[in-house]
């Protein structure tokens, strides 16, 4: 008995010591302000997506800036993203909200097993949005399409020169992905 009770110890020391372990992706953020990104535990599930508007009532305008946000990404070459006229899950949207700071939102539904994102809607706030240049909503267009993939807001003035950079509007200086929200990107679609 003796014996078999050493042998058993054993065997669940060695078990312990060099058991398998898998992960398929760590649960958590990836990156920091100082590297320029963070990547949510959500991330994008694979490197192309597609979107379409939710009501024909979206002004164009909308539309316009989504597309150009959109292909600032795609000459990334990391994140494929195109308007789909036909159906999509993946859906732009406006409201009107004058009680909100967001210029828009982005919302990401995911798998629980993995934390991949399988779908996304962006909400323009046009109370706020009409206040901008043509050129400040793209970046913000821009800046909701680095959400689809899996990127965290910034927050640190450091960060202003990057797209994430998460206060929008006139404080957002960059108009497209830098090297760093390219980085980000790089990991998240992996």
């Amino acid at each position: 008995m003796k014996k078999f009770y050493i042998t058993g110890m054993i065997f669940i020391l060695i078990m312990t010591i060099f058991s398998p372990t898998t992960e398929a992706h760590v649960v958590g953020n990836i990156g920091n302000e100082t590297a320029g990104y963070i990547i949510k535990n959500t991330h994008l599930a694979k490197r192309t997506s597609d979107w379409t508007t939710y009501s024909l009532a979206i002004p164009s305008a909308y539309v316009d800036i989504t597309n150009e946000g959109a292909k600032r990404w795609r000459e990334t070459g990391i994140y494929q993203i195109s308007n789909k006229v036909a159906k999509s899950i993946n859906t732009i949207n406006t409201n009107n909200d004058p009680l909100s700071s967001a210029y828009a939102v982005t919302t990401s539904y995911y798998y629980t097993d993995d934390y991949k994102i399988i779908q996304w809607h962006i909400k323009y706030n046009i109370y706020l949005m009409v206040k901008l240049t043509n050129a400040q909503k793209q970046a913000v267009a821009t800046h909701e399409i680095g959400h689809t993939i899996g990127l965290k807001d910034l927050y640190n003035t450091n960060n202003n020169t990057n797209i994430m950079y998460g206060y929008g509007g006139n404080s957002l200086k960059a108009s497209k992905p830098s090297s760093k929200d390219k980085t980000g990107a790089s990991i998240a679609v992996k």
